[in-house]
This record gives structure tokens, sequence and C-alpha cells, in this order.
């Protein structure tokens, strides 16, 4: 009797077991088992009675079987191969042993006369007038989307009207990356992880995916999980990839068994980090979080403006914990996106018109208050210049070359500020601006410099010499008429 009270026990703690509800007494013999599909997809769920006995009440007031046969669920061979329901009861002693019984009556075809009932996503579904008993609970294979879903097969005892929250797990991934104003921040380490940023053309950008198990992770016999992160053109994965298994507060590198490509630096790349059998990492469970970081290269061919550059990431995951289980789902992808911008600049003289032969140093404030160069357009026949690839912050426009006959400009001081959505599941550029206008779509800002002509001083050989030439000669015979006329003065006297 204690192996048997043993017995029923394993069967309430297996991991397959979903939620055991609190028993409503009942008044007849018969029972009614209500199944809430905690799932994200429809379930059509079959219930095989696997043992029955007769109900009793033991010491501490619980309902219990007791003297254990064989239920209408298990067919008339499987009565035969397992033997004495009684003794293969007893037999059981471990989750372990409970969790292989389960899997024999699967896998070898013993079961029969299931009652079933399809439970939509977020409903509830009952089946009613069951003796009391042990139930297997299980998945009709192949009637149910399983793109986001999984399967699902678990004991239940029901000894009462119960209802069970079913346990549908399926895992989950997010994607996050790093934000930085040049301008404020010495250190990236340091910000959050979210879902969109701003970065100039030529940044290593962090990134990091982290994905969680589901909580019947124990009833599969192996595990396969993988990452599958889309990269887009303008992001350069860096092959440097590394993976760690999160316990609680405690992290362990595990990257030397996953299986890692591109192996090299890569523009738009597809990143996929896979583990053909997770449980065979030390110290995996269910509660644990399998966490990916890397970095990317913000590149040359990186999109300007709202569109972005995102990159999105998917689980691939095992869905049949069922014996000889081999379907595998995919999670919903996760996106996060980078932003960049431009600065464009007109050339013009006062009347508004092209001029060339200027030149341009755009410079950007480091955190420790210093310009640093970012970047230098030579003089030229052109009369628009472009800056593309600006994260946000402060920057010094500095006219580098003059055109002839022009002065120059004061030093241009702007600074770039942009709102982006951080926790979002589609993110979007919501302003930009600096110190003319500013468009979101294209993430130009625009700006006209304006030098003005006309000499400070006269030039060699221009009208302005000649009429100093005219004032000097004037002042010279002024001053001849004027000795003249004392020398006179002084011979009269």
């Amino acid at each position: 009797m204690k192996r048997m009270r043993k017995l029923l026990s394993v069967l309430c703690a297996l991991s397959l077991l979903v939620c055991l509800a609190v028993f409503a007494a009942a008044d007849g013999t018969t029972c009614t088992l209500t199944l809430n599909n905690s799932g994200a997809t429809a379930h059509t769920f079959e219930v095989y009675q696997i043992f029955t006995g007769d109900l009793s009440v033991n010491d501490a007031g619980g309902k219990v079987l007791a003297n254990i046969v064989w239920g209408s669920g298990v067919t008339a061979d499987g009565q035969t191969a397992m033997g004495n329901a009684a003794e293969k009861a007893e037999s059981i002693t471990t989750e372990a042993e409970a969790a292989a019984f389960a899997n024999d009556l699967v896998a070898n075809g013993y079961l029969t006369g299931a009652a079933s009932v399809t439970v939509a996503a977020g409903a509830s579904g009952s089946v009613a007038d069951l003796a009391p008993g042990y139930y297997l609970v299980k998945d009709v294979d192949g009637t149910q989307d399983l793109e986001n879903g999984a399967y699902t097969a678990y004991l239940l005892q029901v000894v009462g009207d119960v209802t069970a929250t079913t346990k549908l797990d399926t895992p989950s991934v997010e994607k996050k990356v790093k934000d930085i104003n040049d301008s404020e921040d010495a250190d990236i380490s340091d910000n959050a992880w979210q879902d969109s940023a701003d970065h100039d053309i030529g940044d290593i950008i962090p990134y990091q995916l982290t994905g969680t198990l589901p909580g019947n992770l124990a009833s599969y016999e192996t595990y396969t999980y993988q990452f599958t992160d889309e990269l887009s053109g303008g992001l350069t994965y860096q092959a440097d990839a590394k993976v760690y298994l999160v316990n609680g507060e405690t992290e362990t590198d595990i990257t030397s068994y996953a299986a890692i490509a591109p192996a090299a630096a890569t523009a738009g790349a597809t990143l996929t980090v896979s583990f053909e059998d997770l449980k065979t990492v030390p110290g995996v469970t269910a509660t644990s979080k399998i966490v990916v970081r890397y970095t990317a290269e913000l590149n040359e061919n990186a999109v300007i403006g709202a569109a972005g550059n995102p990159n999105t990431v998917y689980l691939t995951y095992s869905n049949n914990p069922n014996p000889n289980g081999t379907g595998t789902g995919t999670t919903p992808k996760d996106k996060v996106i980078v932003f960049t911008y431009e600065l464009h600049v007109d050339k013009v003289d006062e009347n508004e018109e092209a001029l060339p032969g200027a030149g341009f140093s755009l410079y950007k404030k480091t955190p420790a208050g210093e310009w640093e160069l970012v970047r230098e357009i030579a003089a030229g026949s052109g009369t628009s210049f472009t800056f593309s690839g600006l994260d946000d912050g402060e920057y010094k426009l500095v006219e580098s070359t003059v055109p002839v006959g022009y002065n120059k400009i004061e030093d241009v001081i702007f600074t770039i500020t942009a709102d982006h959505e951080t926790e979002s599941a589609d993110p979007q550029l919501i302003t930009l601006t600096a110190m003319q206008e500013a468009t979101i779509d294209d993430g130009t800002i625009a700006l006209s410099v304006v030098n003005k002509g006309g000499s400070i001083l006269p030039s060699t050989g221009g009208a302005g010499t000649r009429m100093l030439y005219l004032l000097g000669g004037l002042l010279c015979v002024g001053a001849v008429v004027l000795l003249v006329t004392k020398k006179r003065m002084r011979a009269e006297d």
C-alpha cells in the first residue's frame, strides 16, 4: 500500500503533469474534467483512462484510489504486455519510471477508447461522465496548428470534478540592441538593452538574444533548439557570438556546446546558433535561459532614415514530447532596428546661387568636450555636400576651404536629436530635429550655407588703387602750391 501511495505521488509530480486542480467533491461516481488551454493555438485532446479502482479517503482526508486495475483506455494487448495493473503500479517508484511508463503506452499503441475535446486558444473544454481514475491527456497528432505551438501529453488524477490548466509550454525569444550617444556616453556597457538605437556608420553595435525553455522540458528525450537571426544588408556580423546559460543570477559560458554560423564576418548574415540536443548541456532546466551576445558593424550600405536597419530573430524548437516525436515549431519573430541619419549641405552665395569651390570638415563632440573629425570633403566643382551615417549628438561644421573672392562662414554648431520607440514589437523613428529642416522618412538634415562676396580691402590694380593714386597726386600738388606760396610771402617781407 505504501508503494501504491508512492506511485500516486510520483504520477502527480510528473513533469508532464500540467496543473493539478483543487478537487471538488462529487456526489456521484462520475467526474467532469475541465481543461483550460493556456497555449497560443487550438488543441484537440484525447483522454484515456489508464488506471481505475476503488475510491477511498486516506487518513489525511484526501481522495485516493485503492485496488488498482487497468482502465478502459489500455488495450488488451497492453494489459497483457504490462502485466498486473497493481503490480505494475507498485514497480514504479521514481518520476523517470513513471514518465517511461506513460511513453510506453503511447509508443506501443496501447491506448484505446478515448474521449476527446477540442479547446480553442485561451478557452476551456470539458469531458464529463468519467469514472474515478488516472487519465492520460494527450494531443491528437496533426489536428492543431503547431507553427507557434507544441504537443502535450501528461497524466492527471481524476477523483472528483477537476479543472486543470494544460501545460502547453513553448519557449520564447527576445532580441535587444544597445544605444549610445557619442557626445554624452563614454561607456556603452552601462546602456540599457532596448528595441531600437541610432548609430554612426562604422559603429560596432552590441546585440543580445534571450531564449526561454518550456515548463515540460523534462518530458522530451532530446530537445532541438536554434536561434535564427536575420541581419539586414547594412549590418555586418562580426563573427563573435558568445552563448551563455543563465540560471538565476549565474551565467555560464556554453559557447562550446553550440554550432554557430557563419564563422567569418558577413554583411547581411543569417546568424544561426544551434543545439542538436540542448538537454546534453550541463545545468539546463526548464527555468534556464539561453543568452546569445554578439556585435555587428553598421556598414556603408546602411539605410538612412525611418526605414532603418532592422534584424529579426526566431527560435526553432522541439514541440512533440511524445515518444519518438520529431516535430519542431517556431516562435514569432522579434525585431529590433538601428537608425542613422545624414547632413545635406548646399553651398550658395548671397543671391542664393550655387557656389562652387568650398570644402568642409564635420566634427563631433566627445564626452570629454573635444571635437573629433568625422569626415572631410575637399573643395571642387560641387556645390552640394552629404555627410551620411550620423548618430545623434553635437556636431560642428567647418568651412575648411573658402571659395575665392568670398568670406569664410562662421563655424556651424548644431545638435541632432532623434526620438525612437525603445520598447515596441515594431519600433519606429518618431522625431528627428536639428538646427534646420529635418525629414524623418529619409533621415536628412538640410543646411544651406551662404558665403558673402566683396573685398574688405582694395585689390591690386583695381579701381580703389587708382583712386588712392589720384588722391595721393592731389595731396602732392597741394603741398607744392603751399610751399611756393610760403616762399613768396617770405620774399615780400
